[in-house]
């Protein structure tokens, strides 16, 4: 048997794990931060029209997809080497999870930059004037929803996470309010259907941020409650049918 395979002392295996569950929540706040930036470069680009930042958001895009491979495979060591019980378990495994949402968050980041760069001509820029603040309230909505988030499963709040939750029907709301402006626009000129088609499309990536939110929240309601809330509705729905 290798030196590395040798059995650490039960001391010195809880503290090893202390320290590896501590990295992975470093890391999994570090990536939270930098996606929540890359939502807000993006939304910039998008409503003002700034080349620049859509093209950070692009540059930084495998920033964003190297944290979720460097959380993954520390919560695949982790659970090989500690086989973590109850709560460090869940907690390992709500970081990983979070992880892959945060990296669809920022997935969603990098369309709505790259639409950006699509609409930097006159006659789009008119299309999205039209949606500027119903974008802007669904963007806010989502990176405070992406804070919240980051924060509840830093700091095992289920009381915020709850609160994450709830928010997503609101960037649905705005959502649909978009949508209606974007229709009278094309009812108004067809000419504009082009840049609506592509406003749509980033409106819906914005729309998915939100919900990838409300996925890292939760995860943290299954962390402190052992509730899994994902399907939750579906069940109730099923069970009243009875």
């Amino acid at each position: 048997m290798s030196a590395d395979n040798v059995p650490a002392p039960e001391g010195h295996a809880s503290k090893s794990l202390e320290q590896g569950l501590s990295r992975l929540r470093l890391d999994m706040l570090a990536m939270g931060g930098l996606v929540i930036d890359q939502v807000a470069n993006a939304t910039d680009a998008f409503v003002y029209g700034d080349r620049g930042k859509a093209e950070l958001v692009l540059a930084r895009e495998p920033q964003v997809n190297g944290y979720d491979i460097v959380i993954d495979e520390q919560s695949e060591r982790l659970l090989a080497w500690h086989q973590p019980l109850a709560v460090d378990l869940r907690l390992v495994r709500a970081i990983t999870r979070a992880a892959i949402d945060l990296e669809r968050a920022g997935d969603e980041a990098r369309k709505v930059a790259r639409i950006a760069l699509q609409l930097d001509h006159a006659d789009a820029q008119r299309a999205v004037a039209v949606v500027a603040q119903p974008v802007r309230q669904m963007a806010d909505l989502g990176l405070a929803m992406l804070r919240d988030a980051v924060v509840a499963l830093d700091t095992m709040n289920a009381d915020l996470a709850d609160q994450v939750r709830r928010r997503d029907k609101e960037i649905d709301a705005e959502f649909e309010a978009a949508v209606r402006r974007l229709t009278t626009l094309m009812l108004e000129s067809a000419d504009a259907m082009p840049a609506v088609l592509d406003i749509v499309l980033a409106l819906k990536a914005l729309e998915r941020i939100g919900d990838h939110a409300k996925n890292v929240a939760e995860q943290v309601v299954f962390i402190v409650r052992g509730i899994d809330v994902r399907h939750r509705h579906v069940a109730e729905t099923h069970g009243g049918a009875h």
